[in-house]
């Protein structure tokens, strides 16, 4: 008889166990960054960005100031709401509101629920509040009107 010849083993890998190994180890390290985050040291490197907006916050925090509201020709409009960045802060329940501002905050109001046109007056502003000033008159006419955004000293 002849020789025998030896057979070579080719062990092959399938697709599908590659890739479940690249989701493992997809896993433990998206679990390994998750670790790393509550530690305050590493978590400036891995987030530089996230900590240069929270400083900017805490900065605008500090800064407020405040802006009085009334309706120039009725004692109240219930209908009527102060927006600030577009969410209701208060309504006229009386002729005159107060309320607290923060820098480039969006001050609007909004009529839309009113049967008529009216009109707001900004009659005072605190000492560190640049805009709005304390002569804007603005008409709002079943709408929702701008007043300004807030710029502080």
């Amino acid at each position: 008889m002849g020789k025998r010849v030896k057979r070579k083993k080719y062990r092959y890998i399938d697709s599908e166990s590659i890739l479940v190994i690249l989701i493992m180890l997809g896993l433990l390290s998206i679990a390994i960054t998750q670790l790393l985050m509550t530690n305050d040291d590493i978590k400036v490197f891995l987030s530089s960005t996230q900590r240069l907006e929270g400083i900017n916050l805490n900065s605008n925090l500090s800064q407020e100031g405040k802006v009085t509201i009334e309706v120039v020709e009725k004692d109240k409009a219930l209908n009527s709401f102060v927006l600030l960045d577009g969410e209701p802060v208060a309504n006229f329940f009386a002729k005159s509101i107060t309320i607290s501002v923060r820098p480039n905050q969006i001050l609007e109001i909004d009529g839309t629920r009113e049967k008529e046109s009216l009109h707001f007056k900004v009659v005072a502003v605190s000492e560190n509040v640049i805009e709005p000033q304390n002569t804007t008159v603005v008409k709002v006419d079943k709408n929702i009107q701008k007043i300004c955004m807030i710029r502080l000293k």
